[in-house]
């Protein structure tokens, strides 16, 4: 069975290995014979290599999709379906885990994993080779033989994460990534109002020992050349023993390495700091969100701005850089607080900072909260521009359009504002992807989705 893999493009200045294209296939190759995968990830390839594999058969085709680069999904679908009508096609990653039967209806895949996705991936393969019934599949989407979209109930979690096999990092031309990101957990236990990771992991924390981290850093070291890793987790020292425990084992191993990752900064401490600094961290991600714990209460970030300053001050002594980020929009926010945050960023010894606007995605409590006491201005797909532009998704009666503007030129000016400012160009293809969503509304359905890509498309290859 030939199975190929897709990783939509999305524009990034430091892309990295699809961690969960990996998973799946050497899950999947622990449990099946004859199987094979060809993967592609568009960011990275070569148009050659990428019309090549366009051009290719395959007994199935899987894509992964945030909600980011979901309309790209839906093209490379349809292309394959254009071409390769019999073909199934299988959606996976983020946005279907939040969105789950609506990424089906109207679109073109047959199949689609919510949440945790190796065993029903995994499972999906034994359908396909005739033991087991769809039905049966947990986690699950599918299109039963009238065409209606049946959801199945959620899979289990994988308990010990340790036994999943490494990524199939075979797959993946691995000299074109800048950096490699290594996960060496699952899930948060926390609830910030702005995050739905627990589509995907569910709310309970799992974690990989420290000698299975430390065994896969030594194997992308020997094989890849890899000196600079990025912890890919939610929040890495969740269990402060195990930080401990990891760095000791890369300090014994006397491994050249560099590493980052995003850390609780509440949960820092001065033992932990000048741990993890020795073992080559040598830059951590903390997410402040705001300056004001008003706010901050608000969001469930369990945490307040004297907390927050303290281990800013614990990580810098210890040597490690402190990029801290902040968000404009959420419930509580207002001009003022917005400037709160400007001025903490300039005070705090930060080695840098970055402002995003608010996304409420589905399933998190800040959707909800927009749904009850905000205005959306756009929907989810089009949330797909919000890293090169600062956009402005919804608003609230406190909190007004103009005011969220104000406030994005205000961490404009700072020198603090992650994305570009607007300009003609970004204007025009804001204006563009208004009208095809204006058609989409009008002509609903296929054919709506169907005129709604191509004028997305056309204002693409015109503007961009």
């Amino acid at each position: 069975m030939k199975i190929g893999l897709i990783n939509p493009n999305k524009e990034l200045k430091h892309p990295a290995v699809h961690l969960g294209l990996g998973y799946l296939a050497s899950y999947a190759y622990q449990n099946h014979k004859n199987i094979s995968f060809e993967l592609i990830d568009t960011r990275v390839a070569k148009s050659k290599e990428t019309h090549q594999f366009l051009n290719s058969s395959f007994d199935l085709i899987g894509i992964t999709a945030s909600s980011q680069v979901f309309l790209e999904a839906v093209d490379l679908a349809n292309h394959f379906k254009n071409k390769y009508p019999e073909v199934p096609i299988c959606l996976g990653g983020s946005h279907i885990s939040t969105v789950k039967e609506e990424a089906l209806i109207n679109f073109p895949f047959d199949y689609g994993l919510y949440g945790e996705g190796e065993v029903t991936f995994s499972e999906l393969i034994d359908h396909f080779n005739g033991t087991r019934d769809l039905k049966d599949i947990k986690g699950l989407i599918y299109k039963n033989a009238e065409n209606k979209v049946i959801v199945n109930p959620p899979q289990t979690l994988i308990a010990d994460i340790d036994r999943i096999p490494f990524p199939s990092y075979e797959l993946f031309k691995m000299n074109r990534y800048p950096q490699h990101r290594l996960t060496t957990s699952r899930g948060c236990p926390f609830n910030c109002v702005f995050c739905n990771s627990h589509s995907l992991w569910t709310n309970k924390w799992r974690k990989r020992s420290p000698q299975n981290i430390l065994d896969e850093i030594k194997l992308l070291n020997k094989n890849y050349k890899r000196k600079s890793i990025v912890f890919n987790d939610d929040s890495f020292n969740i269990d402060a023993k195990r930080v401990i425990e990891l760095c000791d084992l890369i300090i014994d191993e006397k491994l050249d390495i560099l590493w980052s990752t995003s850390i609780r900064v509440d949960l820092i401490t001065d033992e932990i700091a000048l741990k993890m600094k020795k073992s080559g961290c040598y830059n951590v991600s903390i997410g402040i969100e705001s300056a004001n714990n008003e706010v901050l209460k608000l969001m469930n970030k369990h945490n307040t701005k004297e907390k927050i300053y303290v281990g800013i001050q614990i990580l810098r002594n210890a040597g490690i850089d402190v990029m801290g980020q902040f968000m404009i929009g959420n419930p509580g926010d207002t001009l003022e607080t917005i400037k709160e945050s400007i001025e903490f960023a300039k005070i705090s010894n930060l080695t840098g900072a970055e402002f995003y606007t608010a996304l409420p995605y589905k399933d998190s409590l800040l959707y909800d909260y927009v749904q009850t006491e905000g205005k959306m201005l756009t929907n989810q797909e089009s949330y797909h521009f919000h890293n090169i532009n600062p956009r402005i998704v919804f608003e609230t009666p406190d909190f007004t359009y103009l005011q969220r503007q104000k406030a994005v030129e205000l961490a404009i000016e700072s020198g603090f504002y992650n994305a570009l400012s607007k300009d003609k160009k970004s204007f025009i293809l804001d204006l563009g992807r208004s009208t095809a969503k204006l058609f989409q509304k009008i002509f609903k359905g296929k054919l709506g989705n169907f005129i709604y890509l191509k004028l997305r498309n056309i204002y693409r290859r015109l503007f961009n």
